[in-house]
């Protein structure tokens, strides 16, 4: 009876893996019809970094795919990503902060932007608040760089209602001369920049605080431009110039083909591209600057490790399916395989939820910064200071994911709880001695 039991057990894993092997074929066949004929995608302004970037992407991917790429002008990021939500674009390529990705993807994070405030020198414009009732262009409606433009200015409590003629394209100040300023976030490798600042009419402002901006905007960080980046005679900057920098990723919806994520991939990482864009970030650190949910095709292409192998020994072991110990050994394998993929999927979306729950405390935490300087009463004080305490408390406790702890953002929290603690605990001691 057990060897009897035992045929019936090996028969049954043999075919199981027959089952499998069809299935995925099938699975595979189906899916290699669902890749766009024509794909597309989303870019930004004619003569931008990110046109230019996608025309890049677009040779690589017709030439992979066999399929007819479009490159699409648009305003920029937040129609991108509406583009992606409607089924009008593939793929995009958008600025990092600017807009929510609401369920989009990163395939992959490409370089950093930096946020440049260029202003005409004859304008007598020293410092951010010396912008106020001047035109200055923020970008189009709909693009990153005018999101970015309004994150920043609301930091000096500035609106852009208070700027004239805002709506357009900074490369509009070599042709509107009424234009005063422009406030741009991009690569430094966008020609338009390198357009502008050579005419020697412009220069570009400090953005101070930045150590501030950066502990509160985990899509911000800061960075140094160097002297002469831009031109060398005059140097443009004349000296090293503070700054913030975003981050410009490639996004897809969930469900995008992953032969089309992975040809982008490869489009990125394995051509030539960082000789037209040296600031593109290398495929080892890629997932260091990614603070969102990857396309699932680009999180096997970062851990490569996760796969090596399935198929190579399914396939062998189908090979030798006449001994039961190679059917018994793959379907082990390939139970432990998914059993591990479906724990990895279950700790990604506990990690986001957690992200999603983090968020709120930092909106918490952020309205009781607000609240507490106004008041100078002990007792609304201590109230704070205890909310602060809860809030920190109930945040260690329930996020235990290692993976979150180790977060930017979650660093950022712990950061801004502790000064925040430390800050209300002075006011109450100062209002005590008073």
């Amino acid at each position: 009876m057990p060897l009897v039991a035992t045929k019936t057990l090996g028969r049954w894993l043999t075919w199981s893996m027959v089952a499998v092997l069809i299935v995925s074929v099938v699975i595979w066949i189906a899916g290699r019809e669902t890749l766009p004929q024509n794909i597309v995608i989303a870019t930004g302004e004619e003569g931008g970094l990110y046109f230019a970037l996608g025309g890049e992407i677009r040779t690589s991917l017709e030439r992979r795919l066999g399929r007819g790429t479009d490159v699409v002008t648009t305003a920029g990021s937040v129609q991108n990503v509406e583009m992606l939500r409607n089924g009008d674009a593939d793929i995009a390529i958008i600025q990092g902060g600017s807009i929510a990705l609401g369920g989009l993807t990163v395939i992959t994070p490409l370089y950093p932007e930096l946020v440049l405030v260029i202003v005409r020198k004859d304008r007598g414009i020293e410092s951010m608040p010396d912008l106020l009732g001047r035109n200055v262009a923020l970008g189009r409606e709909g693009s990153g760089m005018r999101a970015s433009a309004i994150s920043l200015l609301a930091r000096f409590e500035i609106g852009p209602e208070e700027f004239g003629n805002n709506d357009l394209y900074f490369k509009h100040l070599l042709d509107t001369p009424a234009l005063d300023a422009a406030i741009v976030t991009t690569g430094i490798e966008n020609h338009d920049i390198n357009d502008v600042l050579e005419t020697n009419d412009f220069k570009l402002l400090p953005i101070l605080d930045t150590a501030a901006v950066e502990m509160r905007d985990p899509y911000f960080r800061r960075m140094e431009i160097p002297s002469g980046l831009f031109s060398e005679r005059p140097a443009v900057p004349e000296q090293p110039t503070p700054t913030l920098a975003t981050t410009a990723y490639l996004i897809a919806r969930p469900d995008a083909h992953p032969d089309l994520v992975d040809a982008a991939l490869s489009a990125i990482h394995e051509e030539n591209l960082r000789l037209q864009v040296p600031t593109l970030i290398p495929r080892h650190e890629s997932t260091l600057w990614v603070s969102t949910q990857l396309h699932s095709e680009a999180y096997r292409y970062f851990h490569p490790s996760d796969d090596i192998g399935l198929l190579a020994n399914v396939m062998e072991s189908l090979a030798a399916g006449k001994e039961l110990l190679f059917a018994i050994g793959a379907g082990i394998y390939l139970l432990w395989h998914r059993w591990r993929r479906l724990r990895d999927r279950e700790n990604q979306e506990i990690i986001r939820r957690q992200k999603e729950h983090l968020d709120r405390f930092l909106e918490e935490t952020l309205r009781i910064e607000a609240e507490q300087m106004t008041t100078t009463d002990i007792e609304k004080l201590q109230k704070y200071l205890d909310d602060v305490t809860r809030i920190k408390l109930k945040a260690l406790h329930e996020f235990t994911e290692e993976e979150l702890r180790g977060d930017r953002s979650f660093s950022i929290f712990l950061t801004q709880c502790a000064n925040l603690i430390s800050k209300i605990q002075l006011k109450i001691v100062s209002q005590g001695r008073g």
